[in-house]
């Protein structure tokens, strides 16, 4: 696992697009980006490395997995490469494009699920084992944002406003939602209860490419900031869109309860007629459009500049994720309420500090909610120039031998 941390931290082109910074060198800003980050709750490197590079899956390592941390299992994982430029005016306005090529996959399921893939029902006689709430969804797309900032001055505060528009074009998308299932067993086996209400959507399949347009939409950023003697309160609203796919997507779902009780055999040379209803789940499937919403990101922050020889300020960050898993009914309270529950995404907070070394700038902090349970640790370095930066959200995970989670990006920029 270090060797391939180490191939990700040295191949990834680059990351982050900042919208706040002034001219240092001149009024034009490029940059090139990447960003790469896998977390799950409770699955580790043994597990996935096994299923990744072939192995023999033990049931210790069942187990542990299905034993270890929240009844509900989250698995998160996000590609993101792109550019950037910025011009910047003589007043601190400024205009800015950036490009985005997007992958994401986003899952949660549930302990009975995994207790049921790995061992069958038989150790489970007399249980019910529940899959209700189960989501897997994928997704791939293109995301040009164009947008202004502008900062207003009054005696010594600041107030400072970014907004900016996105075309997203979509080329894949994948969704199974498993909104309520479960299986009984009886005592002995003699008889098996199962319900199910699945959903599944799935976009054009007759064109795999990477870059084929089967979707197309729109997200909007507004981030406002307020200074006041060294201290910077802000609110962030990032990537609240939406990707409307075509007509050729498929749209298909079922929904059943049935009792199987088995078959008595009298006469083994006259046997009845049988067939495992149970795997005969028919779904009802047809082509239409459908919407999908990207990952909107909302932060909380707070910042303030410390005049310390080596702490040049501390920041508290609270992010929450709004994603629906689609409409129902249009736009109210409850798709609201559902997106922050149905993005698999607990608010989290991250407190970090800007300190400056000899050499280099680093940030360092901590980080704790998301998609994990876990207490993360972020760093990043750059040079004195801020052109080359490095850094990773889970720096402990890299001390530990089974990991659970990893990222890194790594950013190059230039100012002209």
């Amino acid at each position: 696992m270090k060797r391939i941390t180490l191939y990700i931290l040295l191949s990834l082109p680059l990351f982050t697009f900042g919208q706040n910074s002034t001219p240092e060198f001149g009024p034009h800003y490029l940059n090139v980006n990447s960003y790469i980050s896998i977390e799950a709750d409770n699955l580790n490197t043994n597990f996935l490395n096994t299923m990744l590079y072939g192995g023999f899956i033990t049931d210790e390592m069942k187990n542990n997995w299905v034993n270890s941390g929240d009844k509900t299992n989250r698995i998160n994982a996000e590609l993101t490469n792109g550019f950037g430029y910025r011009y910047t005016t003589k007043k601190y306005s400024n205009y800015y494009f950036q490009f985005s090529d997007v992958n994401q996959i986003n899952s949660s399921f549930t302990d009975d699920l995994l207790k049921l893939t790995f061992h069958g029902n038989y150790n489970y006689q007399g249980d019910t084992l529940d899959f209700s709430n189960t989501i897997l969804r994928a997704s791939r797309y293109q995301q040009y944002k164009f947008g202004y900032g502008f900062s207003l001055f009054h005696k010594e505060n600041i107030w400072t406003v970014n907004t900016s528009l996105s075309y997203l074009v979509g080329n894949h998308h994948a969704q199974l939602n498993v909104n309520n299932g479960s299986l009984y067993t009886a005592e002995t086996g003699t008889s098996l209860d199962i319900k199910y209400d699945i959903n599944a959507m799935m976009t054009d399949s007759s064109d795999l490419s990477l870059f084929a347009g089967n979707g197309n939409g729109i997200a909007m950023d507004f981030v406002l900031s307020y200074t006041k003697d060294y201290n910077t309160f802000g609110i962030h609203i990032r990537n609240l869109g939406y990707i409307n796919w075509n007509e050729n997507s498929i749209i298909a779902n079922t929904d059943s309860s049935f009792n199987f009780t088995g078959i008595e055999v009298n006469n083994f040379n006259s046997l009845p007629e049988f067939n495992d209803s149970i795997m005969d789940i028919s779904f009802s499937q047809n082509t239409s459009s459908f919407r999908s919403f990207i990952p909107a990101r909302i932060t909380l922050s707070y910042s303030k500049t410390l005049y310390h020889k080596y702490f040049n300020s501390i920041s508290i960050f609270s992010h929450s994720r709004w994603q629906p898993y689609q409409v129902k009914g249009g736009l109210n309270w409850d798709l609201f309420h559902r997106g922050f529950k149905e993005s698999g995404y607990t608010s989290s907070l991250d407190v970090s500090s800007n300190i400056d070394l000899k050499y280099i700038n680093s940030t360092i902090g901590f980080n704790m909610g998301g998609f994990t349970d876990e207490t993360k640790i972020l760093l990043t370095l750059s040079d004195k120039k801020g052109i080359l930066t490095i850094g990773t959200y889970h720096l402990n995970e890299l001390f530990k031998k089974d990991k659970t989670s990893l990222s890194a990006f790594i950013q190059l920029q230039t100012r002209f």
